[in-house]
């Protein structure tokens, strides 16, 4: 089972959306009684603009000040870190030094200097990252109550399963995995086979995971056509507040999540996205 005992890593900009992942990290933080570690990284290039140095300084003592104001008063123990240098991989250096278990940063829309986890910032961070990622974009009021994982019942998929199972109930969490068959076979026989033959892999894939035996099973939902666009239509319908997606797999949904899938996910998902890297066996 996947823990998120240790530390939380909040990636902040400092902006107003930003408080999305700062609530969500303070709610995560009570949920598994560990602490919060808020990390603002003012970006090398906008460093350069502040020359000569006291304004560089006094940028980074404005906003270690702000942060401090924003968290005071809570109920969870938070260490503020204001870096200089590439946020990507600060971001990671600071998580791996501190066993951080995951990692909690939120999507602002604007292109201002010195903002972080924009566009490929974040893109960058879910494909190295060593801890899992989430993406926050819903404003946190109470704990996840309904999550979709996406899935090719592979191996590459039960380290996202397991992060679902450590954060809801079996009962709120719905495996999804989505098909698409080959253009010249789009018949309604030829759909229900695949369906039929996606729903057996499905039952094989929750009776070999250990931390489902004797337990209730998640929901499984097929559908076939392309991977983001079905994943993102039912997440809708559904009105879900996770999505939970991993890194690799070995067909369909999941072979390309860390490309191109996973970032439509993350632009274009209506709730939150959590990525769970699937780590090398030396290092689980």
């Amino acid at each position: 089972m996947h823990s998120f005992s240790g530390p939380i890593l909040l990636a902040t900009d400092l902006s107003a959306r930003g408080d999305r992942a700062l609530d969500r990290a303070m709610l995560l933080a009570r949920q598994f009684g560990t602490s919060v570690i808020a990390l603002h990284v003012i970006e090398s290039q906008v460093r350069a603009l502040l020359a000569p140095q006291h304004h560089a300084g006094e940028r980074e003592a404005q906003a270690r000040r702000t942060l401090l104001r924003d968290l005071d008063g809570l109920d969870v123990n938070v260490e503020v870190m204001v870096r200089c240098g590439d946020p990507v991989r600060l971001l990671r250096e600071v998580a791996d030094e501190n066993g951080c278990s995951l990692t909690v940063a939120g999507v602002a829309r604007d292109e201002t200097l010195g903002r972080i986890l924009l566009g490929t910032t974040v893109e960058k961070l879910v494909r190295e990252s060593t801890a899992p990622v989430l993406v926050v974009k819903r404003r946190a009021r109470r704990p996840y109550r309904s999550a979709l994982v996406a899935s090719d019942f592979s191996e590459g998929g039960r380290p996202a399963l397991r992060a679902a199972l450590a954060l809801l109930p079996v009962s709120d969490i719905t495996l999804f995995h989505a098909f698409d068959m080959p253009g010249s076979r789009k018949d309604e026989v030829t759909a229900k086979g695949f369906q039929r033959t996606a729903e057996e892999a499905a039952a094989q894939f929750l009776d070999s995971t250990p931390e489902l035996h004797g337990r209730e099973k998640p929901r499984i939902q097929v559908a076939a056509g392309l991977a983001e666009r079905v994943l993102i239509a039912y997440a809708d319908q559904t009105d879900c507040e996770l999505l939970v997606t991993g890194t690799h797999g070995a067909t369909g949904l999941m072979r390309t999540a860390i490309g191109s899938v996973a970032d439509a996910l993350i632009e274009k998902a209506p709730c939150d996205v959590l990525v769970v890297r699937q780590l090398p066996r030396a290092q689980v």
